[in-house]
């Protein structure tokens, strides 16, 4: 039973490592042998748009760029420990001691324990990890979205 747990929250990280990577690409010259109907395709014209942005990349405060790099990964190591954590909770009969969930419980529980006292259990149901996944979503998605505070002032020095 726990090495189908193991290997389901494998397959979860394998999806949300794929999924998170797939990027659509065109070409550079493709603008200039456009047609004037597919000019006005809004992936084409976000390679001029790039090529616009990356002139403002070097007025941006030397501090953004540095604290982007070390949030997204820490928002999103955290955020998948807790889909992790919320996956465990369907197996109460998990040894969380144990090494390969260790890994998920060592950092994530004083978390846990700091809002459990305030958010009860629905229906017997611990929901602190999926309030603190919210958390970490809503951060991830506000500070380093497609339109995140921080991606906007790389981008346009905002």
């Amino acid at each position: 039973e726990n090495m189908k747990l193991f290997l389901l929250i494998a397959a979860i990280l394998l999806v949300a490592e794929t999924s998170a990577f797939a990027v659509v690409s065109y070409s550079t010259n493709t603008l200039s042998q456009a047609s004037p109907l597919q000019m006005m395709d809004p992936l084409l014209l976000d390679h001029s748009v790039d090529a616009v942005s990356s002139l403002m990349l070097a007025e941006v405060e030397p501090w953004v760029q540095p604290l982007a790099s070390v949030l997204g990964p820490f928002l999103n190591l955290f955020s998948f420990a807790m889909l992790c954590r919320v996956v465990l909770s369907w197996y109460p009969k998990t040894n969380l001691n144990e090494m390969p969930w260790l890994l998920v419980t060592w950092p994530t529980e004083s978390l846990l324990r700091s809002i459990r006292n305030a958010i009860p259990p629905a229906f017997g149901v611990d929901i602190t990890p999926i309030v603190w996944l919210g958390v970490f979503s809503f951060f991830n998605e506000i500070l380093l979205g497609q339109q995140g505070l921080l991606t906007m002032k790389i981008k346009y020095g905002i």
